[in-house]
């Protein structure tokens, strides 16, 4: 027999199961530390690429110098 109470009553424990229910809190977990590592990198990697630049224009310079001498 159709009750709307039955309906209720389901939804509430439907409810109550996901809120209960931690299977995907680490997985989540996990996606939220990957996400700050990586911001972490790349404002890093921002500080880092101008010297990385300047190390490889010495190097080109260098080998110019180089081949230009022989």
């Amino acid at each position: 027999m159709f009750s709307y109470r039955n309906i209720g009553r389901n939804v509430k424990s439907l409810f109550h199961r996901v809120i209960r229910n931690t299977c995907g809190a680490t997985a989540i977990e996990y996606g939220l530390l990957i996400a700050v590592i990586g911001l972490a990198a790349a404002a890093g990697l921002s500080k880092f690429t101008p010297a990385l630049n300047n190390i490889y224009v010495m190097v080109h310079q260098t080998t110019q110098n180089s081949v230009r001498a022989n």
